[in-house]
């Protein structure tokens, strides 16, 4: 089942009284996992990657394994890039493949957060992709912050109503658990309702797994969309080792993890019965619009360059368009039969289709089709392509299909896109 657009999903979730379940992938065990409870349930599930893991030199390698599995799944699934702390981390996520971005808080003056927040949201918008939003959100009294207790004014609604039309996020987290002192929480029903009828987009709750079916009941109907969990998967899973590791403190690697994945996904699938969004697998499917990648494929002959200049020429435009924000990867090659028409090629795989509008209406593109390329090509043709989802046994890039509305054409000089 192919990826889905995450802000169709949560907008679905928010519009029929459900919530769906996102879920940190710290481990590639947890993958498995989460999909086994998804498709067991049946029901939409989001993969979050979190931004602390940018720096391992196996990142990348995660990312790819996610998008893959994510593309294979039986249920519709969303990737999001969490706690992007700028626009241009944010877009690194969203070039690795996440479909969705966490702009997350830190701690800085509202106004900074605004302008920061604001920064992500056209960055990621230009590319189709959605952003969550932060804002402090504490019922009056105490908040523990770093271990120890400090005063935290209540987010207003006229504060999450501001912050939402100055930053023009499309969901907002607030917090499940009001805190109001050591040992003391409760949840503040009115506030919440307020914001919801005030905002009237899905809201976010985080780190809410825990929390009672009743509850979880309550939020959904007050606008509550998506139930995030970051340490629930870790608590489990170690849960499991160290029992094993009671078990037989000198059992193999592979036997100390025996049972986790099994054992997550039994406690997941419940929840995501809670929050209502089991069963609901086909639906989001036939309502949601669908992620895809978009391949632009550029080709041409350049018959008064020789080997040197034509290298050249395609390493620069390898350079000038994958600075681009939306362009994932830039390929660049020339056929291999020597009797094919078109000799040269430029393969540009964007994020969305709103990603190749916007390329071909980008300076950098522009000034390189026109001033560089269009003076040496005899023949051009340009096309947009809508990557295929998985087929069994194919490929996921093997199949493409055109976009709508896109019919390649020839040209001398000109760019078509």
């Amino acid at each position: 089942m192919p990826l889905i657009d995450m802000k169709d999903m949560l907008r679905h979730a928010y519009e029929n009284g459900y919530a769906v379940g996102a879920f940190d992938l710290t481990e590639m065990d947890f993958l498995p996992a989460v999909l086994t409870a998804a498709e067991s349930a049946r029901a939409p599930v989001i993969l979050n990657m979190i931004e602390p893991w940018f720096e391992s030199p196996t990142f990348a390698w995660f990312m790819a394994a996610v998008e893959a599995a994510a593309a294979r799944a039986s249920v519709p699934v969303a990737v999001c890039f969490d706690r992007g702390t700028d626009a241009k981390s944010a877009m690194r996520g969203v070039r690795l493949g996440a479909n969705g971005v966490v702009a997350s808080a830190l701690r800085e003056s509202l106004l900074r957060h605004i302008d920061r927040t604001r920064a992500t949201v056209d960055a990621a918008h230009a590319c189709g992709v959605p952003v969550e939003g932060e804002l402090a959100y504490v019922a009056d009294g105490d908040a523990l912050e770093g271990g120890a207790f400090c005063a935290v004014q209540p987010t207003t609604v006229a504060e999450a109503r501001s912050f939402v039309e100055r930053t023009n996020v499309d969901f907002l987290a607030v917090p499940a658990k009001m805190a109001r002192g050591p040992g003391k929480s409760r949840l503040d029903w009115r506030r919440l309702k307020e914001i919801n009828a005030a905002l009237r987009i899905p809201l976010v709750v985080r780190d809410g797994f825990d929390l009672g079916d009743e509850q979880c009941r309550r939020l959904i109907m007050q606008g509550v969309a998506k139930i995030h969990c970051s340490a629930a998967l870790d608590d489990m899973a170690g849960e499991r080792l160290r029992a094993n590791v009671r078990r037989d403190r000198n059992a193999p690697y592979g036997a100390l993890k025996e049972g986790v994945n099994e054992v997550i996904a039994a406690r997941l699938e419940p929840r995501m019965r809670a929050w209502g969004s089991a069963g609901r697998a086909a639906e989001v499917l036939g309502r949601c619009g669908l992620w895809n990648n978009i391949m632009h494929v550029v080709v041409f002959n350049a018959p008064r360059l020789d080997t040197q200049a034509l290298r050249a020429l395609m390493a620069e435009g390898q350079r000038a368009l994958s600075g681009i924000a939306g362009v994932r990867i830039v390929q660049v090659g020339s056929v291999v039969d020597a009797d094919g028409r078109y000799r040269h090629c430029i393969l540009a795989r964007l994020v969305s289709a709103a990603a190749a509008e916007a390329l071909c209406r980008h300076p950098a593109y522009i000034a390189y089709m026109e001033r560089r390329l269009a003076p040496v090509a005899s023949d051009r043709i340009a096309g947009d392509y809508r990557v295929a989802d998985h087929i069994p046994g194919m490929a996921p890039l093997a199949l493409l299909a055109l976009a709508p509305g896109v019919a390649p054409a020839e040209g001398r000089g000109s760019a078509i896109c």
